[in-house]
């Protein structure tokens, strides 16, 4: 409560505190006894707990905000704090001391990713230490529009991560909370999302987008999604930044680091994805490295699986039927017969390539060179392949085709070309070791691997969504201290 009148300016306004203490004791008929504090905040902290302390005083304050700040954000998140009870005041004691003991000192995996979740689209409160410290400032949040609170759906969260006897203490304890408070039908909903014997998905995602400036041809714009949560795609984009072509290494470097920040609590696999125009497809990015003011930067590869993504295809919603296609063929059968190597004949002939690729058997393609900034209509390799669908084209810039054939041919079988991007970075990481194997390892260093999931696509004309908490705001849900 003190954070929202804070928002609206109070603790930098005594005469406004002035009036809103004036009001309220109009609308309870009597004045309040608050005492004067030095700061503006403290004062506010006063003029809530008398307020609190008074019977009829919290709403005197809600309408006397109202009064003051008609039809504003402040004005409605005070009316529901005050009319909206807290889940501490709806449960029974017992009840909320049985969740302590066994929530106290759990820390869950990507405990703050679970919180985020259970929060929807408030901020997620910060500094929490274990889960109940996260379900104590999760109880302060509004009930979502499908009546489940995000206390409740937060203990369901974590069940989800517990060992079995634990898990299903926890889900009996929250289905007889749901009742008690009427909110069975969204918990089920909740539960009918999930699918918690499902194996989770393995790896998180920060994509990049860079795109030319429309104005200055030496700027991009830059903007990211980053992946928090294996379950949750899209995430909330990012920003969106303009960087010069000379810092643009230095910029992906500063969004990596803010990435592992944020997934420090993460155990699984994490992956990078920039998504180009063509005009841009042969940034070197596959050679760029991170933590730069260190004085030692270190190379991307060593780190993540790095492939590129079409920013043509993405935007192009009638190529996504036949993408789906061909990855869902790829995903069936990942054979290595399934690649075809792109030649200088194939190019030769108008529409000849487009013919060949319509053969359902292709699902990646090696181009025979690395594409040029503009395409050549019916004769161009790369537009041939991603019209056709294939969600995966690998070039070099410099390696002949027979090499590139062999170093391809190898790094695909057995079925590894399923999961091609991880094959690549073991190879580029394995190039620097003195191993015995049948090809130039070397050739992969520069390899450019075009990978496209067509189940991760982002809308790349919304506004940026994660915005950074405000300062001295760190909690809307109001609380007196």
């Amino acid at each position: 409560m003190v954070n929202v009148l804070a928002g609206a300016g109070l603790a930098v306004d005594p005469a406004g505190r002035a009036l809103l203490l004036e009001l309220i004791h109009d609308n309870l008929g009597f004045p309040l006894t608050v005492p004067d504090q030095v700061t503006g905040r403290d004062h506010l902290i006063e003029v809530v707990n008398a307020c609190a302390k008074t019977e009829g005083g919290m709403i005197a304050l809600a309408d006397a905000v109202r009064m003051m700040r008609p039809e504003s954000r402040e004005s409605d998140q005070v009316r529901r704090l005050v009319h909206q009870p807290r889940m501490h005041d709806l449960l029974p004691e017992p009840e909320l001391w049985w969740l302590r003991a066994r929530l106290t000192g759990v820390v869950p995996p990507r405990l703050s990713a679970l919180l985020r979740k259970a929060a929807g689209p408030a901020d997620p409160p910060a500094g929490v230490r274990d889960a109940w410290d996260a379900f104590c400032a999760l109880s302060d949040f509004n009930t979502t529009p499908n009546g489940l609170p995000p206390a409740l759906a937060f203990v369901e969260f974590v069940a989800a991560k517990c060992a079995a006897g634990l898990a299903g203490e926890l889900r009996h304890w929250n289905t007889e909370q749901a009742r008690r408070l009427q909110a069975e039908a969204g918990l089920e909903a909740l539960r009918a999302e999930r699918e918690p014997d499902s194996p989770e998905p393995a790896r998180l995602h920060l994509m990049i987008v860079v795109q030319p400036d429309g104005i200055d041809p030496g700027r991009h714009l830059v903007s990211y999604w980053r992946q928090d949560d294996p379950e949750e795609w899209p995430p909330a984009r990012g920003g969106l930044d303009t960087v010069t072509g000379d810092q643009l290494e230095h910029h992906v470097d500063m969004l990596v680091v803010e990435a592992e920040n944020a997934w420090a609590e993460y155990r699984g696999e994490v992956r990078l994805e920039f998504v180009l125009p063509r005009s841009l497809l042969n940034l070197p990015v596959h050679l760029w490295c991170k933590e730069h003011e260190t004085g030692d930067p270190r190379p991307l590869f060593l780190d993540y699986p790095i492939v590129v993504r079409s920013l043509e295809r993405m935007r192009s919603r009638h190529w996504h039927r036949a993408w789906r296609l061909r990855w869902e063929a790829m995903m069936t059968d990942p054979s290595a017969e399934r690649v075809y190597f792109c030649t200088a004949e194939d190019t030769g002939e108008r529409h000849r390539l487009d013919a060949i690729l319509s053969e359902d058997q292709w699902v990646v393609m090696v181009l025979a060179a690395a594409p040029a900034s503009r395409p050549r209509p019916g004769e161009d390799e790369l537009a041939a392949g991603l019209r056709s669908g294939l969600p995966a084209l690998l070039w070099h810039p410099e390696a002949s085709l027979d090499l590139l054939r062999e170093v391809v041919t190898w790094l695909v079988d057995g079925g590894a070309l399923g999961d091609l991007p991880a094959r690549v970075q073991k190879s580029r990481c394995a190039a620097f070791r003195k191993i015995t194997i049948p090809v130039d390892l070397s050739v992969v260093r520069n390899l450019v691997v075009l990978w496209d999931d067509p189940a991760r696509v982002v809308f790349l004309d919304s506004p940026p969504f994660r915005p950074g908490p405000p300062p001295g705001s760190a909690d809307e849900r109001g609380r007196a201290s």
